[in-house]
């Protein structure tokens, strides 16, 4: 009966061991299927959409139909009807080819005749509409895939932060059960006393303060964590909650973490960050912008290239023109203060960024810091187990102690882990923000 009770135990532990994951398999699954990334994915392919349909739309030509069926004259009857295809580029050239044909009703004789016209303005070929339009364009898709990729990774993280957060808590809940049976035994003991004169009422009642308060703890332990798997499930996506090895943090991540403490963040490391990418950008089209409001500020000069098949003769033209009464004094100054503004943008994104960096290289500094006093405690907790088993060995310690002790040492392992945990999520926060790869296999055993 033994033998089957224990082949149970060894199947349900296979089970259980054959159905857990890694984190690594689960953070794949979540970075398939997580909301903010599908939306992100949503929006770079939409971006680039947008960007081939304006890119069509610039070759696409200008097709124009014109025709008089029927017009008098003295002398004669005749119709006539006009064929025109014109294509505007993004350096501001137009070309445009015209048929006409004319019909004279009343010898029944046809006359068609072809001309051509090539125009272009001499000053500002990519300050066009069409020209900052695409580079418009050009610049969302840029965005859409940075933030897709800045949306990958801080997805990744926090998952693996929260997936890390639940394992603490879970081994947490698991201690603070066994706390409550702990607290369940020494009220079965202090009755007892009590009902053979050996212990009073406030012994009594003070038992029952900590039983109850151990499951008052044990109960929001549970219900927080219940919170944190809900969450857990609307923010990336997951159906049911996955189960999952604790991950064991590699020796060499101490290491890791000095080598990355002593990097100088330079002006270099700053502007790897997307926020000042995108701020950068930001100048480029508020000077685009700039510079098409002072070129429309100036005189127009355009050269004009004509044929006409009917004289086959050639044309070259030079146009000049200016609008006197127009509103450029304000567009150039409402140009100039977007422009000044992108700049005062560009700095305050460039200082917050660096504020940003010294707060994550303090996280770190901290976290890393704070192994040095663990392990000093994790001595204390070694002396302190060698004096108890030698206590236990003569008789001089009881079971509820002993108990109480082996949980305490829980308690420090798994403060212990959480410190870990929380040095390798501060490690990869701090890669990452310096524009680094990272990868999990780094820091974990799995």
């Amino acid at each position: 009966m033994k033998r089957l009770f224990f082949a149970a135990i060894l199947v349900t532990l296979y089970v259980v061991s054959a159905q857990a994951q890694s984190i690594s398999e689960i953070i794949q699954q979540i970075a398939q299927r997580a909301p903010a990334i599908l939306q992100a994915q949503d929006n770079a392919a939409a971006a680039e959409r947008e960007l081939k349909l304006v890119r069509q739309s610039v070759w696409m030509p200008q097709l124009t139909v014109s025709a008089m069926p029927i017009g008098f004259s003295r002398s004669s009857t005749q119709g006539s009807a006009t064929l025109s295809l014109g294509l505007s580029l993004p350096t501001g050239t137009t070309v445009r080819f015209s048929y006409t044909g004319s019909m004279s009703y009343a010898n029944g004789s046809f006359r068609g005749s072809l001309s051509g016209e090539v125009s272009q303005p001499l000053l500002g070929f990519s300050l066009t509409d069409t020209a900052i339009e695409l580079d418009r364009r050009q610049v969302a898709l840029d965005e859409a895939t940075q933030t897709l990729s800045e949306t990958q990774r801080q997805v990744i993280l926090n998952a693996l932060s929260d997936l890390l957060d639940l394992t603490i808590a879970q081994e947490s809940i698991e201690i603070a059960q066994a706390r409550v049976d702990l607290n369940r035994k020494l009220l079965d003991v202090v009755r007892s006393k009590a009902q053979s004169g050996q212990a009073g009422q406030t012994d009594l009642l003070a038992a029952q303060i900590e039983l109850r308060q151990s499951e008052l703890n044990l109960a929001k332990l549970q219900r927080d964590f219940a919170l944190a798997q809900e969450r857990f499930l609307m923010t990336y996506g997951v159906e049911k909650m996955p189960t999952w090895r604790a991950p064991t943090v590699k020796e060499e991540l101490k290491s890791l973490a000095e080598v990355l403490l002593h990097l100088e963040i330079t002006p270099e490391v700053i502007a790897k960050d997307a926020r000042v990418r995108r701020a950068a950008q930001q100048i480029a089209e508020a000077e685009r912008l700039l510079g098409k409001a002072q070129q429309e500020a100036l005189p127009q000069v355009g050269l004009t290239l004509t044929y006409d098949d009917q004289s086959a003769g050639w044309g070259i033209g030079l146009s000049v023109r200016h609008s006197f009464l127009t509103d450029h004094a304000l567009k150039l100054e409402e140009a100039q203060r977007a422009f000044d503004i992108a700049q005062q943008t560009l700095r305050a994104t460039r200082e917050t960024v660096r504020l940003e960096l010294l707060a994550q290289r303090n996280a770190l500094y901290e976290a890393y810091s704070q192994l040095d006093v663990l392990t000093l405690k994790g001595e204390l907790i070694a002396l302190h187990q060698a004096m108890k088993e030698q206590q236990r060995e003569r008789g001089l310690l009881s079971p509820t102690d002993w108990e109480e002790f082996l949980i305490e040492k829980r308690e420090f392992e798994n403060e212990r882990r959480a410190a870990l945990y929380k040095l390798a999520i501060a490690y990869l926060r701090y890669k990452n923000s310096w524009g680094l790869s990272f990868s999990l296999k780094e820091v974990f055993d799995e």
